[in-house]
């Protein structure tokens, strides 16, 4: 896909649907893990059909399984992940938001590019 001529939103909606598509078993696909210095689950980047995709958690939520997942009384999950395609187009800049149990924090899309790009398979935020 050439995502130098396709906005920013409509990157998003096409990661989204290409990360939905990885169906219940997503962590089958993923390529790049990554943490905070507590070992909180910040993202995951995955490899679609589309190519890879960055999924970050925002706002807080569990991070660990014996912990309850955070959700609003009815169970929505919408607006609590960040997706987009690692590839940018030329209206991206290099910052990505995301968040863990520790607060909010910025990935860089270059540095998830290079972690996939040398087949690292977690990467520690410092």
């Amino acid at each position: 896909m050439n995502t130098l001529e396709v906005t920013p939103s409509e990157r998003r909606r096409i990661a989204r649907i290409a990360v939905d598509a990885l169906g219940p078993q997503r962590s089958d696909h993923a390529l790049v893990r990554v943490t905070c210095p507590a070992s909180h689950h910040v993202a995951t980047v995955y490899r679609t059909a589309e190519g890879s995709a960055v999924v970050a958690g925002l706002g807080p939520r569990s991070h660990g399984s014996r912990d309850f997942v955070d959700t609003a009384h009815h169970g929505d999950h919408s607006g609590s992940e960040f997706v987009d395609l690692l590839a940018a187009s030329r209206y991206e800049d290099d910052e990505l938001p995301a968040s863990c149990a520790c607060g909010a924090r910025t990935l860089s899309r270059r540095e998830l590019l290079d972690a996939v790009v040398s087949h690292t398979k977690s990467l520690t935020l410092p």
